[in-house]
């Protein structure tokens, strides 16, 4: 993956190891993340996400290894750098009598902000995160959706450099999981935000970089776009355009077994796989240089699930479990909490 090199990378982490009695939760793990961007955590339920994600924030001490975030030394000086990190658990911490006002302004009074800052940061991320109208509502009385969105504007009121999100889409209605979805992005623009999930497609829809953690152990970690192009070769790849053009010989060169059939609704649906690495940037330029319009343009979803179901059998052979076991764990992948 491409480095920022340590001094300026927003998560080192070496060898990082912890135990829970005679678990290892986590066992001589590597990152190294940079300061802007969003890297998903992605594994199997039980794989170790939420001990590597509590391990960055600073709630758990690592039982071995190095962690820097932000270039501080986690083992030297914690309290320095949780202030510098905005930490959202699975379940939003919330006070169930407090109003969603009240309890914003109770965050922002924990986190240092004078009384007119607060004000402010209490405005301008209940507005973000589409929590303005329920000011006055009991935190105990909304749903778990918005729960979660109170949660994530309090967790943003300090304006953290690095932002850690535990299955934070938990409880969304699928219009409140895309809202939510555009905010990460939009947050890391200008800051790290670390996405801890067992959602394929949530990890592949926002974030630049990915680690897969199974059994303890980081397994991969690269960016998204090379993970989809581990996904493309020997995948079925589709694309649809306005017009037939399944004819045009330059555009059969790029691809291996080129189907075309119409949609019915003046849209044609192209099929093909891979002959020389990921042919769709240069498939889009050629479409793009006829005039032709183009719709959609990916692979199909499965391929992504196969991938990573063979990352984890694979681990788990390596470590000497069972396969069998691990694929079962990664079947976990699409459904279930984290």
């Amino acid at each position: 993956m491409a480095s920022d090199g340590a001094s300026g990378a927003g998560v080192v982490a070496r060898g990082l190891t912890k135990w829970f009695g005679g678990l290892c939760a986590l066992r001589n793990a590597d990152l190294e993340l940079p300061r802007t961007g969003v890297c998903g955590l992605l594994g199997p339920n039980g794989a170790g996400k939420t001990t590597t994600i509590r391990m960055i924030a600073g709630v758990l001490p690592p039982d071995a290894g190095s962690l820097a975030v932000l270039g501080i030394d986690m083992a030297r000086d914690a309290a320095r750098a949780r202030r510098l990190i905005g930490y959202l658990p699975e379940s939003a911490p919330l006070y169930p009598e407090l109003t969603v006002d009240e309890y914003l302004r109770f965050r922002a009074g924990i986190a240092g902000l004078t009384a007119a800052s607060a004000r402010r940061a209490a405005a301008l991320w209940a507005d973000r995160c589409d929590v303005t109208r329920f000011g006055h509502r009991c935190c105990g009385a909304l749903s778990k959706g918005m729960q979660q969105r109170v949660g994530l504007a309090a967790t943003l009121l300090a304006d953290p450099r690095v932002v850690i999100l535990d299955e934070p889409s938990v409880g969304l209605d699928p219009e409140q999981t895309l809202a939510f979805r555009q905010l990460v992005r939009e947050l890391g623009s200008t800051r790290l935000v670390i996405l801890s999930s067992h959602l394929l497609s949530e990890v592949e829809s926002v974030c630049s970089e990915l680690a897969i953690v199974t059994g303890g152990r980081v397994v991969l970690q690269e960016s998204t776009e090379r993970f989809r192009m581990r996904a493309s070769e020997g995948a079925r790849l589709f694309a649809e355009v306005d017009r037939p053009v399944a004819g045009d010989e330059q555009l059969r060169s790029l691809c291996e077994g080129l189907t075309e059939r119409a949609l019915g609704d003046g849209w044609y649906r192209l099929e093909f796989g891979a002959l020389r690495g990921d042919p769709r940037p240069a498939l889009a330029g050629l479409l793009s240089e006829r005039g032709v319009r183009l719709r959609a343009l990916g692979a199909d979803a499965a391929q992504l699930e196969t991938v990573f179901v063979e990352l984890v059998k694979r681990a788990a052979e390596e470590r000497g479990g069972s396969p069998e076991r691990g694929f079962a764990a990664a079947g976990s992948i699409s459904g279930g909490h984290g």
